[in-house]
């Protein structure tokens, strides 16, 4: 039974933690969406009226250095709120309920199947043929021993 709740509550953390990363992923996707539609659409119409409004007052070259740092200023935050994602703390915990939940479930797939080898030592005979032929708790011992190294 402790196994079965292990394997759900590790799936369970695991879909959360997916369902976490892919909202992440979404909300960087739009930051990158809007800073290159800002990037392209902003820069060419206001560039446009900004530059067209400057230069009756300064030099065409002094407007599109100011253009420039205006751009470059934008750029800049845009690009760090689209590259500055972290995972949040839900989707952390998440992370480490799912892999304590596998190494608990590991835990007691050994226990299992050393539970499962003893028990059918128990119940049957072993099929083996075995030349010095121990009795009692030497021979289950040996044979429990033995079929686990086997199947490392």
């Amino acid at each position: 039974m402790r196994t079965v709740e292990l394997a759900k509550v590790a799936a369970s953390a695991e879909a959360l933690r997916l369902r976490r990363v892919a909202v992440r992923q979404g909300r960087r996707a739009a930051y990158g969406v809007g800073a290159a539609v800002f990037g392209i659409a902003v820069f060419v119409l206001l560039h446009v009226v900004a530059y067209n409004a400057m230069v009756p007052a300064i030099s065409p070259l002094v407007a599109s250095l100011i253009l420039l740092a205006v751009d470059v200023i934008l750029a800049a935050i845009l690009g760090y709120l689209a590259f500055s994602n972290k995972p949040d703390a839900v989707e952390d915990e998440a992370k480490m309920i799912r892999q304590q939940a596998i190494v608990e479930l590991r835990k007691s797939m050994t226990v299992m199947a050393m539970a499962g080898e003893a028990a059918s030592l128990m119940v049957r005979r072993p099929r083996t043929v075995t030349v010095v032929k121990p009795r009692g708790t030497v021979r289950l011992a040996g044979e429990l021993a033995a079929r686990l190294m086997a199947r490392k």
